[in-house]
């Protein structure tokens, strides 16, 4: 059974910070002028909102992005990083902002399935977010240290059993890919494992590293560097496929474990109500970046699909993933505390 841990996000003290986020931000949505079309975009500095700490893979996708876009329009981009409460509190904050395009966050695909385990959400995903792009997939790795007793996922699963309660594992925040698979695996193989979110992927590794926890579920771009490093094992890897840049490792699904199959994504999101002419611009932007030689060599190198999409792609992508997790979740009957 997962311990309670005093990271937990409070529903009182979500709604309360939402509500501070969202006072200002309201106001100068409702003064900003609608007049944004594709002719004038961009016109003045961009900022990208990023819902977790600085160091993860989404914080360099969200830089990259960022740099390749001002060289191409010839305007300051500006990336700011707004962990807490799972990516909640960065989201609120810009979706409450002008409708533009001058405003877009870089996240990770748990906000589409929220609703599944969030009974108080403080935002409407259909509502209050417009799909620009999907940046890039990643499956999810079970990652422990090389000197971990364990080198495949019957032998890891073999040693939690046989240490009840000793043996834990690290997420990249509460209600994430990341937690949904510790609390799948815990679920079909019986374990007893205590579940230790942090605000995104480097503090997890930070640690993982120094032994705090015994495992990690991370995104491949964090693990591969690792890997390479030689701190660490991974024993398995979500989805269908094993990773290219990985080609050793196996999937849980080869290993016989079945829920596994759904990968993360890496997608813009912008507040609803851009003007389509202007979010089709972004996503161009966005996906000129992505598929630009040198940045999309190094999403490979992390261990990813890169993409680029249209806002179209995006939004189906987001429907049919979704569903997948949605049915994951209520399969291994995973809940997110909110008392």
């Amino acid at each position: 059974m997962t311990h309670p841990n005093p990271q937990t996000t409070r529903r009182a003290g979500l709604a309360a910070l939402a509500a501070s986020l969202l006072l200002p931000t309201i106001a100068w949505a409702q003064t900003a002028p609608a007049t944004a079309t594709a002719a004038t975009f961009p016109n003045k500095p961009i900022r990208i909102i990023l819902p977790f700490t600085a160091g993860g893979t989404t914080d360099v996708l969200a830089r990259s992005i960022g740099q390749k876009l001002s060289e191409s329009w010839g305007q300051p981009v500006v990336v700011e990083n707004r962990p807490g409460a799972s990516g909640w509190n960065g989201m609120v904050a810009m979706a409450r902002m002008p409708a533009d395009g001058h405003v877009f966050a870089v996240t990770i695909s748990n906000i589409i399935y929220a609703k599944s385990l969030y009974a108080d959400l403080p935002f409407n995903v259909e509502k209050d977010f417009a799909p620009v792009s999907m940046i890039s997939r990643s499956p999810v790795a079970l990652v422990v240290l090389s000197s971990f007793p364990a080198s495949n996922l019957r032998e890891f699963v073999e040693q939690v059993r046989a240490h009840p309660g000793k043996h834990s594992y690290a997420s990249f925040g509460q209600g994430t890919t990341a937690h949904i698979f510790g609390e799948t695996l815990k679920l079909d193989a019986r374990l007893d494992m205590v579940h230790v979110p942090y605000k995104g992927a480097a503090p997890a590794v930070n640690d993982l590293l120094g032994g705090q926890v015994s495992s990690a579920y991370l995104d491949t771009g964090t693990v591969l560097p690792l890997l390479q490093a030689g701190k660490v094992k991974v024993l398995a890897i979500s989805g269908t496929q094993r990773l290219g840049a990985a080609p050793s490792v196996p999937t849980f699904l080869e290993q016989g474990y079945k829920g596994f199959e759904p990968v993360g994504f890496f997608q813009a999101l912008a507040p609803a109500g851009v003007p389509a002419d202007v979010l089709h611009k972004l996503s161009d932007g966005i996906a000129k970046a992505v598929q630009s030689p040198d940045l999309k060599a190094r999403i490979v190198e992390m261990g990813q699909d890169p993409a680029g999409s249209t806002p179209e792609v995006l939004a189906a992508a987001i429907r049919s993933d979704a569903a997948l997790f949605d049915r994951t979740i209520k399969t291994s009957n995973i809940k997110v505390e909110q008392n």
